[in-house]
């Protein structure tokens, strides 16, 4: 039976406001940030560094001679700093076939709807896309995301925002947490959008010491599953990168403090 979309009345005033008042926080906390770096600037022109020779910003990963994964990854789009950092995080990267391996994942991704910029990032942050095989790994789970109702170009998307996704089991990692949404009242076009928006749910987050407990919190508010499930769809970061302690449990105290 297909699962009706959720219609309920509107949200508390507090909720609706809840997401203005992190983004107000986050933002703050980027200026801080700002001068922080600033300062830390300022202190560190006032200490002299002694001088180091400057080696080739092209190095050797095992020590013997010029890495041609690192020339690779430049080709791609990444700088000298950005390459010799994705081979330091994942050195197993030096282990696999420029021609025979990381290529033709490279074309796949493009195939995908990944542009140059978008793939070169996606390797910076999940190197470990690279090795994964496209039978087994890549090519299962893109399937799963479109049974799910995303269409190619949104695959793309939500694979450009959080690559790590391309190597989650669908099993293992993804099924669990659709069919937990879908639980709370959702219907599938409601799970697709939410996973779009926040791709980073299907295998970025736990979902019984995250999600889990984000939820049965805002059912001691007082909400319904049917309001919670309204809550994730229009704030599906409710779910992610806020924490529960640091960030949603005080700026709600905040916002009841004003009556509301």
């Amino acid at each position: 039976m297909r699962r009706r979309p959720v219609r309920i009345a509107s949200l508390p005033p507090w909720l609706a406001l809840l997401p203005f008042c992190l983004f107000a926080a986050a933002a703050a906390l980027g200026r801080c940030g700002s001068l922080l770096g600033s300062w830390r600037v300022v202190s560190a022109r006032s200490v002299p560094k002694p001088r180091v020779p400057r080696r080739s910003s092209v190095v050797d990963v095992a020590g013997a001679s010029p890495c041609a994964h690192v020339q690779w990854l430049k080709d791609l789009g990444m700088d000298d700093s950005q390459a010799v950092k994705t081979i330091k995080k994942y050195p197993k990267l030096t282990s696999r076939s420029i021609a025979n391996s990381l290529e033709p994942t490279v074309r796949w991704l493009k195939g995908l709807g990944l542009d140059d910029m978008q793939i070169a990032r996606a390797i910076r942050h999940a190197p470990q896309i690279l090795t994964y095989t496209i039978e087994n790994n890549l090519a299962p789970t893109v399937k799963w995301l479109k049974g799910l109702g995303l269409d190619d170009a949104q695959v793309a998307k939500a694979a450009a925002k959080f690559p790590a996704m391309l190597g989650s089991s669908p099993e293992l990692h993804m099924k669990p947490v659709a069919e937990w949404l879908k639980g709370l009242g959702m219907d599938d076009s409601q799970v697709a959008k939410v996973v779009l928006r926040v791709p980073h749910l299907l295998g970025g987050y736990s979902l019984e010491n995250n999600m889990k407990a984000k939820v049965e919190w805002l059912k001691n508010l007082g909400l319904d599953d049917l309001k919670v499930a309204k809550a994730i769809v229009k704030f599906p970061n409710l779910l992610g990168c806020y924490s529960l302690e640091n960030n949603l449990k005080p700026k709600v105290l905040w916002l009841k403090n004003l009556g509301l």
